[in-house]
């Protein structure tokens, strides 16, 4: 950091990496230096969950600390998925963005209005958003504690956009009407196994993009061919599911394709339904009906339980763990490349990639690419990666084994996790972020070298050195470190020579 003026400066090579502290969410920027020794920014997210406490305030610090870091010029800004702990940044700090230059946003293609697989999930997903939504409402008229649960999945979600600035779709289009360089073709949106992408200015760099796949069935093979109701064809259990949620807020607000989705979806002809309403005065079988489906509490009517209330709203959390890993494995996932030092070094960052997302990167390939024009694969990146970082604040579904971190070889690998354990594990039920075994797991791998965003050092004193760790080592790790030492610990940083 220059004490003058509270630049950050970019390393002589490679690349420095600063984690923000928002509190629970992803922000992190990225320095490098150009032939002419300025420097170039990227910014990868910049959001906070709407639901923590103090949140908004938090990032608006945040973010005036990235204009004076960056001097109000982001060269790159790369939005990964559309979760508020990834967005909201630039909600709350609108006001600050307001200043600031962007010269290119990297949105994945799934984020392109013209692409038709792009437009049929999100058609899919946003039925089961208002599915869900429903099923909540109805789940907390019956005061059941699962809409509580659920709601905290939906959290993440946040579809109310009910003002200019609100929801995350609206974040992205702020976005796109900021950045100079428009999204206008589908070659402006990011591909995984595209052609590296470059810097301005800058040598020794090339950035892989590895996710989202374009396969649908690697979005978590959730979201199959077959499950797309636009084509007609039947349903499976979850999609069936959505169809009978939507129905409960009532028929009449349903699109066309929602009534014949849930036309479909039924178990029985409709001709062989009846309302409850109905039941209860028909003239010919109510009488059946109130004798033994509970309608009143009249001595030998039959018992409440026998009807179907919201028992079958059980089943929305299949739905809701749907919806959370579909958004997840949309993730815009990079690895960055410093080819000019031996063996190269790669960066990680994930994102909140779940496990389809990351074993699809093991079909990617780069013909080329290499040092001496040899083919560069998804597996060779993760071998050289040096910086990771971890998926999703740390989850256990966001980080796969042996495809993923156990493939991680190098010694000077370095793990950085944006996470609020307390807030995460106070949450009901809690959110096991990070996850036990893969910190423990993390650290083995890592020598200890874990930076998290809650465990910011105070003042000058370094982070302290786990046992059976090198002290020269450890040293060693010491120096690429640096952070804010003020009160508001809004950062760490670590420094990766090139």
């Amino acid at each position: 950091m220059s004490p003058q003026n509270n630049t950050m400066q970019a390393p002589a090579s490679g690349v420095t990496v600063r984690m923000y502290n928002t509190g629970f969410g992803d922000c992190l920027l990225l320095a490098f230096r150009a032939r002419d020794g300025s420097a170039r920014y990227m910014l990868i997210d910049c959001g906070v969950h709407h639901t923590y406490s103090g949140g908004a305030s938090k990032i608006r610090k945040v973010v005036r600390d990235i204009m004076r870091a960056t001097t109000n010029h982001l060269h790159v800004v790369a939005v990964t998925h559309e979760h508020t702990d990834h967005l909201y940044g630039f909600k709350y700090a609108r006001e600050i963005f307001e200043n600031v230059r962007i010269d290119e946003l990297w949105l994945a293609w799934t984020e392109n209005p013209t692409d038709k697989i792009s437009k049929n999930l999100k058609q899919l997903h946003g039925m089961k958003i208002r599915a869900l939504t429903a099923a909540v409402s109805q789940l907390r008229l019956s005061n059941d504690p699962l809409g509580g649960t659920l709601q905290g999945l939906l959290d993440f979600e946040y579809p109310n956009a009910l003002s200019a600035t609100g929801g995350n779709p609206a974040q992205l289009q702020y976005l796109r009407t900021k950045s100079r360089k428009k999204l206008r073709r589908a070659g402006d949106y990011r591909r995984p196994g595209e052609r590296p992408l470059t810097l301005s200015g800058v040598d020794g760099v090339k950035i892989y993009v590895l996710g989202p796949p374009r396969d649908v069935d690697w979005i978590k093979m959730l979201e199959k061919e077959s499950e797309m109701y636009l084509a007609l064809r039947g349903t499976n259990e979850v999609t069936a599911f959505a169809a009978a949620a939507l129905a409960t807020e009532g028929t009449d607000t349903l699109s066309n394709e929602d009534r014949e989705l849930l036309r479909r979806s039924r178990p029985f002809d409709e001709s062989l339904e009846i309302s409850k309403n109905a039941a209860s005065t028909h003239p010919h079988y109510g009488a059946f009906f109130r004798n033994h489906y509970g309608f009143s509490r009249r001595n030998r009517h039959g018992p409440e339980w026998r009807r179907v209330e919201t028992d079958w709203l059980a089943a929305a959390e299949q739905l809701a763990l749907q919806i959370d890993s579909y958004t997840n494995n949309t993730s815009l996932v990079l690895a960055i490349e410093l080819t000019e030092v031996q063996p190269r070094k790669a960066l990680l960052f994930a994102a909140d990639a779940q496990i389809g997302n990351w074993l699809s990167w093991h079909e990617l390939s780069w013909p080329g690419e290499g040092e001496d024009s040899e083919t560069i694969r998804g597996e060779d990146l993760l071998r050289r990666t040096v910086l990771y970082k971890v998926g999703h604040h740390g989850s256990h579904n966001a980080t796969a084994s042996e495809s993923g971190l156990e493939m991680m070889d190098s010694p000077d690998l370095i793990a950085m996790i944006p996470v609020d354990k307390e807030w995460a594990y106070g949450r009901r039920p809690p959110w096991k972020h990070p996850d036990e075994d893969l910190l423990a797991r993390l650290k083995q791998k890592t020598e200890g070298r874990v930076i998290r965003t809650d465990e910011i050092p105070s003042g000058n004193r370094p982070p302290k050195k786990p046992r059976n760790v090198n002290r020269s080592e450890w040293q060693s790790f010491i120096r690429k470190l640096d952070w804010d030492r003020s009160g508001d610990k809004l950062w760490i940083q670590v420094t990766v020579p090139g």
